[in-house]
């Protein structure tokens, strides 16, 4: 191995070493060590600053404060936000809207010009042929042969007088997300735009579901989203598009699949942060990867914490373990389960302790199941449930996840354990019967735990591939910036 490639080697086993040990772990900051009623998420932004705030003083450690002080952890309301809404990139770019009038007014122009001038649907209202929001099949210069590629970034760099910097924070305002990007106004610029002849009706348009919020933001459904308006680089592999479609959407087509191409967009700004303040691309890329898969991860923990813990609850119990020939696992737990209700043995104050009580409680049940429609109605809701149970906790056994050596961790797409991968694609793919799942269940549910499991995984490779194309892209364009400064401050000057 030659020295470029070892110290390759070492910048991303070192990489990887640093985000694990400051985004990882503080995001998953373990409750008992933040004390009681305390928000996790931004209780665990003071630990990662004050890790970062100990490493020597370099462009790693300004990179990583760039990306923790946009990434603002604190704005966290509920740990469960950070799935569910980019709260903290969309809180620095209000303040930037607002307060810097020269980025507000580029970022006014620009987003009119997208308005005006590109498709703000994919489909004519009513049609079912295809995702109405840019599909995985939409790509620019492609089958969208009215936007060449990078589209997008030479549109930007337009407004941003040429400075890639600039052009990634137009992009970054909106592309971080295709929803709940912020409540940008200005209402300086907005006189001043007024003034020269351009109304409010060509900065503004009705935020998607609600008509009575204006966003500059263009639509869910917009060219703005279409993959390649970065750059040709800049999407997923087609070998990858054909692994979701497998996997995840076996009989669609993948004009019918949406292709969240704002991972790549919000990837790219923050990468490029990351780069202006002096950490190296290559480095940068890095962070942005793991960033991403612990997102996917957390996202994919919030989904699966339950469920895993009913499922290995209800493993242990001696009705399943002495179920005697020929049962099997669903079979004892939904008998079982209905048999508390029957009996009325359940109530809250036993939920704690009988994992059967609870997998009533769980899925919503009532503790009471005397009446046979009652009955009848808490059996289908167990069985809706147990699918997705059993997938849950073949997942949580298989790959990295949970307490690992006293320390709380993400749920990863990393298998330490459980069946070769190839075992896995024969049991998902074919009629082969080889209960790779054991503990009792049947192949059907195995087949089906697995195929789950896999879609979960392809899930992981899909996001964070998006990421890294984001990254890539960005380390070719943006550029550092002298220690203390950034793109922002004095914008109007930036040439």
């Amino acid at each position: 191995m030659g020295k470029s490639q070892l110290r390759r080697l070492k910048m991303k086993q070192f990489s990887k070493t640093l985000l694990a040990g400051v985004l990882g772990l503080s995001l998953n900051a373990q409750a008992s060590e933040l004390g009681p009623d305390v928000n996790n998420i931004s209780s665990a932004n003071k630990i990662a600053l004050s890790l970062i705030s100990k490493l020597p003083n370099s462009g790693v450690k300004d990179g990583l404060e760039r990306y923790y002080n946009i990434l603002s952890l604190k704005s966290y309301t509920y740990d469960n936000q950070v799935a569910n809404a980019n709260t903290g990139v969309a809180l620095f770019f209000e303040q930037q809207f607002q307060q810097n009038a020269c980025f507000a007014e580029k970022a006014y122009l620009f987003y009119r010009d997208l308005k005006l001038n590109t498709r703000q649907r994919q489909t004519a209202e009513g049609d079912k042929s295809r995702h109405a929001r840019p599909s995985l099949g939409d790509v620019a210069g492609k089958n969208r042969k009215d936007l060449k590629p990078g589209w997008l970034y030479e549109k930007a760099l337009k407004y941003a007088d040429g400075n890639p910097n600039v052009a990634m924070s137009l992009i970054g305002l909106c592309g971080h997300d295709d929803k709940n990007q912020g409540e940008f106004t200005n209402q300086d610029v907005e006189i001043k735009l007024s003034n020269s002849g351009i109304s409010s009706d060509e900065l503004y348009s009705p935020t998607d579901g609600n008509s009575e919020i204006n966003t500059v933001c263009p639509s869910q459904y917009a060219d703005f989203y279409v993959a390649g308006g970065l750059s040709k680089a800049s999407d997923i592999s087609d070998d990858l598009k054909k692994k979701v479609l497998s996997i995840q959407y076996p009989g669609k087509k993948d004009i019918q699949i949406a292709s969240k191409n704002y991972h790549v967009m919000g990837a790219a700004f923050m990468t490029c942060q990351m780069i202006e303040a002096g950490l190296s691309p290559l480095l940068a890329i890095q962070v942005e990867s793991m960033a991403a898969h612990l997102y996917r991860g957390i996202r994919l923990c919030q989904q699966i914490e339950i469920p895993a813990h009913l499922f290995w609850s209800l493993q242990r119990t001696k009705e399943v373990a002495l179920r005697g020939m020929g049962r099997t696992f669903e079979e004892v737990v939904i008998e079982t389960t209905l048999k508390r209700g029957r009996e009325k043995k359940c109530g809250y104050d036993k939920v704690a302790k009988d994992p059967f009580c609870n997998y009533l409680k769980t899925v919503g049940a009532p503790f009471d199941l005397s009446l046979p429609r009652i009955e009848a109605r808490a059996r289908t809701m167990l069985e809706k449930y147990m699918d997705k149970m059993i997938a849950s906790g073949i997942y949580s056994s298989w790959h990295v996840s949970g307490e690992v050596a006293g320390i709380s961790l993400p749920c990863s797409r990393d298998q330490l354990w459980g069946p070769h991968p190839f075992l896995q694609w024969l049991i998902a793919k074919t009629e082969v019967s080889l209960n790779i799942c054991g503990n009792g269940l049947t192949m059907d549910s195995c087949r089906k735990a697995v195929r789950t499991v896999k879609s979960w995984e392809t899930d992981f490779d899909w996001t964070v591939s998006q990421h890294a194309a984001g990254a890539r892209f960005a380390a070719r364009v943006c550029k550092p910036y002298p220690k203390g400064t950034n793109s922002f401050d004095g914008m109007c000057a930036q040439k």
